[in-house]
């Protein structure tokens, strides 16, 4: 049996009036029994609402990290083949500028030089774009307050 102690409160007119319904409602015969109840259900009601937020928010970071590393392979993924097109581009447009080719020889076959030109060219353009984002996002984070 719960031990139970005696006081001696005070209580607004407001509140008074809540425990007289809430005792009526809920068919118990003495105040103290009310205030016990509702005490035991807020307790109740903080657990749940606790439990569901430390519930809401793993399960927000699992899925972020989750979300974050295939975003991220499919990112590595979308850059290499916008690399290759750009390579495509360089080497279709030297081609064409100098007309009269035979047959085109693959890279498996032989690398040309015009095909290394073209890669390092894309290679340098890629990297000229990701040191402006760098030093974007630096420039963003040193902004004053």
């Amino acid at each position: 049996m719960m031990e139970k102690h005696r006081r001696t409160i005070s209580l607004d007119t407001k509140t008074d009036d809540y425990i007289q319904a809430y005792m009526e409602e809920h068919h118990f015969r003495f105040p103290g029994e009310a205030i016990m109840d509702i005490c035991q259900k807020y307790q109740e009601t903080k657990e749940k609402e606790w439990s569901l937020q430390y519930i809401s928010e793993v399960v927000s970071n699992n899925l972020h990290q989750a979300l974050k590393d295939e975003l991220t392979k499919i990112r590595l993924g979308a850059n290499s083949a916008d690399k290759n097109t750009q390579i495509l581009i360089e080497y279709m447009n030297g081609l064409f500028f100098h007309h009269g080719f035979d047959g085109l020889m693959t890279t498996d076959l032989q690398e040309l030089d015009s095909t290394k030109v073209a890669k390092e060219a894309v290679e340098k353009r890629i990297a000229n774009q990701r040191q402006k984002r760098i030093d974007w996002e630096e420039s963003k984070g040193k902004q004053p307050s």
